[in-house]
């Protein structure tokens, strides 16, 4: 790690937020805790929620596909996260509509706001206040209040653990008490070993030459969605990226036209549970792009899905920060969301 490129260039000290991450998922457990008792008498009208929602965007949106994968295994109902102005048409009074926003002012969650309470649907939002809380207050729906202070991609642990503990609350007979404890010890440790040693620092150097193109299965996509998104924003370069086996049947014809020195580079996003075919077609995959361009893989670590996507948000995210550092552009600003923002309002 180059601590004067860091001082030089995090001129908004980004490298806080990441060595307070912890600190960040205990205050979010916390805070939770104080919303259970709102929440006692929405829990016990789930028993007639067909389908739940999660409405978003950015980095509150991602939060939703951890979860719903999370729970894929456990919930009888489906799960969507709904990345629009308006609502799914089926969605209707046993429709359980959680609407986050962290600024509280997004446009397209407080449209589907406006269309939730239409259709009468059971409704929960999570905000830092803004529009968002004011129309809670004046529909009479729950609002989790979650804290000011971060860009909406770095409260990523503020709205998973929040929506994790909603989704445990209403619907789950058995609570995993120790799921937010289980990973603070883990991700302490790492924090102390990425800050001191150069692995992840050498690799960010490999990787920030050229656009990213990252794979995983589908089970693990959201934390490929998470890491393309963060080299976009914190590196400001683009990535992209695709799930195994869906880019098996179309998008591995498109790297038939490149011989070698592609300009891209890939990484791989793999989990130790994930389909015996699907890693074979890792496998496969593997030998055919090294040939091509140069290819990274990681392995989730951890034994449940929260600590397994726990795993890959706190690396996906040092490893973002490094690469901004290394292509000398401070981490933190959006300025072209800022703009288009702006534009929009216009």
């Amino acid at each position: 790690m180059n601590k004067p490129l860091i001082e030089k260039y995090d001129k908004q000290n980004y490298l806080k937020v990441l060595l307070s991450f912890h600190e960040q998922l205990l205050s979010a457990e916390n805070n939770i805790s104080n919303y259970y008792s709102q929440l006692t008498g929405l829990k016990s009208s789930t028993t007639d929620v067909r389908n739940v929602v999660i409405c978003g965007m950015g980095g509150s949106a991602i939060a939703g596909d951890f979860v719903k994968q999370i729970f894929a295994g456990h919930l009888s109902v489906p799960i969507i996260v709904n990345r629009d102005y308006n609502l799914p048409s089926y969605v209707s009074k046993q429709t359980l509509v959680i609407l986050s926003s962290y600024s509280g002012n997004t446009e397209e969650t407080i449209s589907a706001f406006h269309d939730a309470v239409t259709r009468n649907a059971k409704i929960i939002t999570i905000s830092t206040g803004g529009d968002v809380e004011v129309l809670s207050k004046k529909n009479a729906v729950p609002h989790i209040l979650i804290p000011k202070g971060f860009q909406p991609r770095q409260a990523i642990g503020f709205s998973l653990v929040t929506l994790f503990r909603i989704m445990e609350h209403l619907f789950q007979d058995l609570h995993d008490a120790h799921a937010i404890s289980r990973n603070v010890g883990w991700i302490k440790e790492k924090q102390q070993w990425w800050s001191s040693e150069n692995e992840l620092w050498s690799l960010a150097e490999q990787l920030c030459a050229h656009p990213v193109i990252i794979y995983s299965s589908e089970k693990m996509f959201p934390a490929a969605l998470r890491f393309k998104g963060q080299i976009c924003e914190n590196a400001k370069l683009l990535a992209f990226a695709n799930t195994i086996p869906e880019m098996n049947h179309n998008e591995i014809v498109g790297w038939d036209g490149i011989q070698s020195n592609a300009p891209f580079s890939v990484m791989l996003i793999r989990d130790a549970d994930d389909h015996l075919q699907i890693q074979k077609r890792f496998d496969i995959l593997k030998k055919i792009l090294s040939k091509k361009t140069a290819l990274y893989e990681i392995y989730s670590e951890g034994s449940d899905s929260f600590s397994k996507f726990m795993s890959l948000i706190y690396w996906g995210d040092w490893l973002s920060y490094f690469m901004a550092i290394v292509r000398k552009t401070d981490p933190t600003p959006v300025d072209i969301i800022t703009h288009f923002k702006n534009e929009l309002s216009k």
